[in-house]
C-alpha cells in the first residue's frame, strides 16, 4: 500500500501556492491529509484569516470522509431538500468538519488507490478546486473533484 510522503504533500501545497500566485488569487490556505484523514501538511499565506485553516481542512476531510470531491458535495446540496438534509446531517454527526464547497479533492494514485486529499481555501471556490488539481496532477497523481 501507498502512502503519501510529507515531501509530496509539501509539494502539492508549494504547486497550490504557485497557481494561486498565477492565476492572481488571494492568499490561499492548503491543507493535505493521509488516507486516513490526518493532516499531513499544512500551510497559510500571509494575510490569510485563521478560519481558511479550517476550511481548507474541512474540504479535504469532507472529500476524503465521502470518497468524493467536495465539488459532488456542493452539487448534492444544491439537489433540493433531501440531498441539504443529508449534507446538513453529515455536519451534524461529524461536529461541522465538512465543508461542501469547491476546493477539496481526492489524491488518486492511477489504480484508484486513494492517498489522501487537499483542501483549498481562500478565494472563489472554483479557483480553490482549479489550484488543488492542477497542484494534485503536477505531482504525479490523479486528482478528483467530483465524480466522474
Amino acid at each position: 500500500m501507498s502512502k503519501l510522503s510529507l515531501s509530496e504533500a509539501n509539494s502539492i501545497i508549494e504547486t497550490a501556492f504557485a497557481q494561486a500566485r498565477s492565476r492572481g488569487m488571494p492568499p490561499i490556505a492548503v491543507a493535505v491529509l493521509d488516507a486516513g484523514g490526518h493532516l499531513q501538511s499544512l500551510q497559510r499565506g500571509d494575510g490569510v484569516s485563521f478560519l481558511r485553516v479550517d476550511i481548507s481542512f474541512g474540504k479535504a476531510w469532507g472529500a476524503l470522509a465521502m470518497g468524493v470531491g467536495t465539488r459532488q458535495l456542493a452539487d448534492r446540496y444544491l439537489q433540493g431538500t433531501q440531498q441539504e438534509g443529508f449534507i446538513n446531517a453529515l455536519n451534524a454527526m461529524t461536529g461541522g468538519k465538512v465543508v461542501p464547497l469547491p476546493g477539496g479533492v481526492l489524491i488518486q494514485e492511477p489504480n484508484g488507490q486513494v492517498l489522501g486529499a487537499v483542501g483549498i481555501s481562500g478565494a472563489a471556490a472554483e479557483d480553490d478546486e482549479a489550484c488543488a488539481v492542477a497542484a494534485v496532477e503536477a505531482a504525479g497523481y490523479r486528482a478528483v473533484p467530483a465524480a466522474p
